[in-house]
């Protein structure tokens, strides 16, 4: 049974196997009380319009924060503190993609101490709710599939052999973030959206989450997944390609434990892209189910006002 989708095929919202969750990408370390002050705007008009709202909380420090984990720890309070105020803020991703170091703007594992920053920020995110009384918000953190598989193993023993009970006991999820076709793998070729949706969830769970010694209790999220508009697929494919990866992710759910959904982006940054393709800028930019004006595209699943 789904607990939250993002935005999806309108047959599954409408049967009432999903809630809709705003998911509030960058609130970066860096970005300091401005950055709170912008978030909390956002939450308050999500909020007013009936929506629960999601954090990611990003390291992403200024050179002079780079590896100070005391300093980090705090911060990390600081936001519990303001945000967990707010009834309908209900998850914090802590971190983001730390297994991934070559897009400090997106992710996280370029900067020093990132894995380290993960254990601890989500040890001092689940402590902190816990002594201010919010004990309905989860916690958790993110994984980028396939960008550097030679790695993976070690940064999922990091976590077993760094990150104890203390941090695994108050994970609320592990998010999956997943990109086939435009990310990696860069094609689809000889596989449909299906079998690499299954595949990418049974690597998680069955291959590395055991390496961090996180079981079956702690469920999964798809935290990313998107295929692009434009030169690389039309609109039809998109539909398609959702259409496929929602019903593979509802059909696995229960043989790996997966709870909720998100597809990344509602809108377009920029409907003119020409798709998402390693290295090229507007990577992602055309990923959204609306255009950038908030129109609908055509047979996308999802209306827009």
């Amino acid at each position: 049974m789904w607990r939250r989708l993002v935005c999806g095929p309108a047959a599954l919202i409408a049967a009432g196997l999903a809630l809709l969750v705003v998911r509030l990408n960058r609130l970066f370390w860096s970005s300091g009380s401005a950055g709170i002050r912008a978030f909390q705007r956002l939450t308050r008009r999500y909020g007013w319009a009936g929506l629960e709202v999601e954090l990611q909380v990003r390291y992403h420090p200024s050179s002079s924060e780079n590896g100070d984990l005391p300093a980090w720890r705090s911060w990390v309070r600081h936001v519990v503190d303001v945000f967990g105020r707010y009834r309908q803020v209900v998850d914090m991703t802590i971190t983001n993609e730390v297994n991934l170091d070559a897009s400090p703007n997106t992710s996280d594992g370029s900067y020093k101490d990132a894995r380290q920053a993960l254990i601890e920020g989500v040890e001092a995110a689940h402590a902190e709710a816990v002594r201010r009384g919010f004990r309905r918000l989860r916690f958790g953190f993110t994984y980028a599939y396939r960008w550097n598989p030679a790695s993976y193993a070690a940064f999922f023993q990091y976590l077993g052999a760094r990150g104890g009970r203390k941090f695994r006991r108050p994970l609320g999820f592990v998010g999956l973030d997943f990109y086939p076709g435009s990310f990696y793998p860069p094609t689809m070729a000889g596989t449909s959206y299906g079998a690499a949706t299954v595949q990418a969830l049974g690597t998680l769970r069955d291959c590395y989450l055991p390496e961090a010694r996180i079981g079956m209790r702690t469920p999964l999220w798809v935290t990313e997944n998107g295929v692009p508009t434009g030169a690389t697929e039309s609109d039809a494919a998109q539909a398609s390609a959702l259409d496929q990866l929602v019903q593979a992710v509802r059909a696995y759910s229960g043989t790996f434990h997966v709870t909720d959904y998100r597809w990344f982006n509602l809108r377009d940054s920029s409907s003119s892209a020409t798709g998402s393709l390693p290295g090229v800028s507007d990577t992602f930019a055309s990923d959204g189910l609306l255009n950038d004006s908030y129109a609908p595209k055509p047979r996308s699943g999802c209306t827009g006002a």
